[in-house]
């Protein structure tokens, strides 16, 4: 393996088991408040619309069943709502509800306050860096998958609150 080709990894292996740490840390807070990233993640996709439980497999590369347990224990707990499509009656849109919304409000500081922790240690350079190099990363991630046949596009996120 050559030199570069070493780095490469090291830098990969680096960033991945530091963003691994990372989301333990987020998902042990949110869960001493019932919440989890799984859990968040897939209310802040159905906030930006709702859809069917399919679609969400398919964007998460999640098995069927693994949503539909998601799904299940959200839709118990008053966070999301199965309704017919009124085109097919054997599909069920899933929404976020109002407490699911709630949900969102409660653990998204919780979320927040590790990010903050972590990447507001950063200089405004290296925030400035990590973005730049970020969205590139994005474009050829977009483009690799593209090539493979995937499906595009991140994952939806909340709009981040402008207070100026």
């Amino acid at each position: 393996m050559e030199p570069q080709e070493i780095r490469l990894r090291a830098i990969a292996t680096s960033f991945g088991w530091t963003w691994y740490r990372m989301r333990r840390l987020i998902d042990a807070h949110l869960s001493a408040h019932g919440a989890s990233m799984a859990r968040l993640k897939l209310l802040v996709f159905l906030a930006e619309q709702p859809c069917r439980s399919t679609d969400i497999a398919s964007f998460f590369d999640q098995a069927p069943r693994t949503v539909t347990q998601a799904i299940d224990w959200l839709e118990q707990n008053g966070l999301v709502l199965r309704s017919p499509v009124a085109e097919d009656r054997r599909v069920k849109l899933v929404q976020i509800t109002d407490a699911g919304r709630g949900m969102l409000e409660q653990a998204l500081p919780l979320y927040d306050g590790i990010v903050a922790q972590t990447f507001g240690s950063l200089t405004a350079e290296e925030l400035e860096a990590l973005d730049s190099a970020t969205l590139h990363l994005g474009q050829v991630v977009d483009k690799l998958e593209k090539e493979a046949g995937f499906r595009q596009g991140r994952v939806p996120t909340l709009k981040a609150k402008n207070n100026d």
